[in-house]
């Protein structure tokens, strides 16, 4: 529906560092763009946005505009959802004990008090079980299912896990449990003769969308997302209404779904603008006491609350703790346990953001000290680093130098990490052509977790470097521009139907667009440290003004400067409050508002100078 055009140049008198670099794409549509702003009532820029998206078809465009939960397909449409609906009814008729068996991130506690609170409610004797990440690690154990059986698990209910977990079913089976799985990650398979097979659990039933049986035509849910259609379904077949019961639901699933960075389109997308809607009203003890103190309480909630403030407390009990208390915190109806749990996640979660900087910053100095700056995949061992938190430090390096990064720490048996990827590279496949050094890997695409002996890590790191075919130009970072406007175009109409494709997040990103030969007409340095760009920006030949931030560009435009005068000049033009040239942009269209007041502000996330 939709390609590409690269506006890439290089200056000949100004020589950016390979960090600072930016691949600047703009996005092209066949799409008649006009007479669907025309057919829809909304901006050009705003229909070019949602043809970028390919969503194209009026009603489907009006669903993504305004559409509501309501807006769902029938969740009896996934293959053994109405069987799975009829054994945990039959299981509370029975009073049969039924066990929740979820996961200590975000996706798998809130699928675990999703499914524990909704049974509940249905009258279902229910408890919940969630494995320690150090101890037990990922998924099923086989311990773990014999002592649930010795204490009367009769009914075994995975969530965010299961659907790999053969052996680990099969002793529950033998046990004498009934097993229902719910998850959302991909099946194991093998090729034979040139097909695929799928090895499935034998489980009583299997909720996944992914499974190649399930018809239901969306399956990019996480855990949460189908555990909360799973417990609205239940509800009506115990004709149970609870309006209170299902907001709150609704929530922790669209924390979930924002958490677990699943794609934020179609149902997923919904769900998740419904849950921000619906936060307005949650009373829910356990997450109030966690806005508290993480002071938010009194603000308007926001994916990015979600993402980056409520999701990293809950996660961080899993990474240097246990899971379980998150599950008390969102189910108990005692305020001050509330508070008092609340309280040590945040501390758990600071404790969580020294230890990845520190190891961010040590990495860093290994990356200096080792060379590994002229590899195209960054391998970095670092003993120090706790193996919770490789990941988040692998992913902050790959965003810092745009490379692969695997960050590997010292393990039970070795050494174990994490890989982050980069658009290009298949880290999964590419780990897969090294599978002889490893004693256990998987993941996909852009990131994996693996383990390997201590004397295989720098054949790692040789043997990925030397097949790797990725170029220059696939590792310069990546700006891609829905549309160039002139900043005649852009005012508060357009702001405001721009901030209704929200909530952004996963293939749904935060609109960019760019404009060319801008004159900055005034520029102040704002901030605790003066060094936050706040710029007055203006066409060469137009009278319309429009404010612009920059929270990163500091650097980069005094670099900029440097190349082109000498020094003396250089800091009498920078502290000048303007500049002599024109120069482009890459921005999102924001509203700042203050004391009452709004207005149109650019958000700037590149600028080069015009040609």
């Amino acid at each position: 529906m939709s390609h590409i055009v690269e506006l890439w140049y290089t200056l000949d008198n100004v020589n950016e560092t390979r960090w600072n670099m930016k691949r600047w794409l703009l996005r092209r549509t066949k799409v008649d763009t006009n007479r669907m702003a025309q057919d829809l009532g909304i901006r050009e820029a705003t229909a070019r946005v949602l043809a970028n998206r390919g969503v194209v078809d009026p009603q489907q465009a009006r669903i993504f505009l305004a559409g509501k939960e309501t807006s769902f397909r029938d969740a009896l449409m996934m293959k053994d959802m109405e069987k799975s609906i009829c054994m945990i009814k039959n299981a509370i008729i029975t009073g049969k004990k039924i066990t929740i068996y979820g996961d200590y991130d975000v996706d798998g506690v809130m699928s675990t008090v999703i499914l524990y609170k909704g049974i509940s409610a249905c009258g279902g004797k229910v408890e919940y079980y969630l494995p320690h990440r150090q101890k037990e690690g990922y998924g099923l154990n086989t311990t773990a299912v014999e002592m649930l059986a010795e204490q009367g698990t009769e009914l075994l209910f995975t969530c965010d896990n299961g659907i790999a977990a053969l052996y680990e079913v099969d002793r529950a089976k033998e046990l004498g449990m009934e097993v229902v799985i719910l998850d959302h990650h991909e099946p194991v398979f093998v090729e034979e003769g040139g097909e695929i097979r799928e090895l499935l659990p034998k489980a009583d039933a299997l909720i996944d969308p992914k499974q190649r049986a399930c018809e239901y035509p969306f399956e990019l849910f996480c855990a949460a997302g189908i555990a909360y259609r799973f417990v609205l379904a239940l509800c009506q077949e115990c004709s149970l209404s609870d309006a209170a019961l299902k907001r709150e639901l609704l929530v922790f699933a669209g924390i979930a779904t924002v958490c677990d960075i699943v794609d934020l389109i179609d149902e997923n997308r919904l769900l998740v603008r419904s849950a921000l809607e619906a936060m307005e009203e949650e009373k829910n003890i356990g997450l109030c006491a966690l806005l508290e103190v993480t002071e938010l309480e009194k603000k308007a909630i926001s994916e990015y609350h979600m993402g980056f403030i409520i999701g990293p407390c809950i996660n961080a009990a899993g990474r240097l703790e246990s899971a379980i208390q998150v599950v008390e915190l969102f189910c108990t109806k005692d305020e001050i346990r509330a508070r008092e749990i609340a309280k040590h996640l945040m501390e758990l979660n600071n404790e969580r953001k020294l230890l990845t900087q520190q190891a961010v910053w040590r990495a860093e100095e290994k990356i200096e000290a080792e060379n590994i700056l002229a590899d195209s995949v960054f391998v970095i061992y670092d003993s120090q680093t706790h193996e919770s938190v490789a990941g988040i430090v692998a992913g902050r390096i790959k965003d810092t130098y745009y490379r692969p990064v695997i960050l590997l720490t010292d393990g039970e048996d070795g050494a174990k990490g994490s890989a982050r990827s980069i658009e290009g590279y298949h880290v999964f496949e590419a780990l897969l052509q090294q599978k002889d050094l490893f004693q256990r890997f998987g993941g996909h695409a852009m990131a994996a977790g693996l383990s390997l002996p201590h004397e295989n890590i720098s054949l790692l790191r040789e043997r990925l470097n030397e097949v790797c075919a990725l170029t220059e130009e696939q590792l310069t970072p990546i700006l891609r521009i829905e549309k160039m406007l002139s900043l005649t175009e852009i005012d508060m109409h357009l702001a405001n139907e721009l901030k209704g494709l929200a909530p952004f997040g996963k293939e749904n990103p935060s609109p960019l667009f760019a404009s060319t030969n801008i004159v900055i007409s005034r520029l102040d340095f704002i901030g605790k440290d003066k060094d936050i760009l706040r710029m007055t920006l203006a066409e060469e030949k137009g009278s319309m003004r429009i404010q612009a931030i920059s929270f990163d560009g500091y650097q980069k435009l005094k670099e900029l400067l440097k190349e082109l005068y000498p020094d003396e000049e250089c800091d009498k033009i920078f502290s000048g409050g303007s500049l002599p040239f024109a120069m482009d942009f890459v921005y999102s269209i924001d509203i700042n508002s203050y004391n009452g007041r709004h207005s149109v502000q650019l958000l700037i996330r590149d600028f080069r100078i015009s040609k």
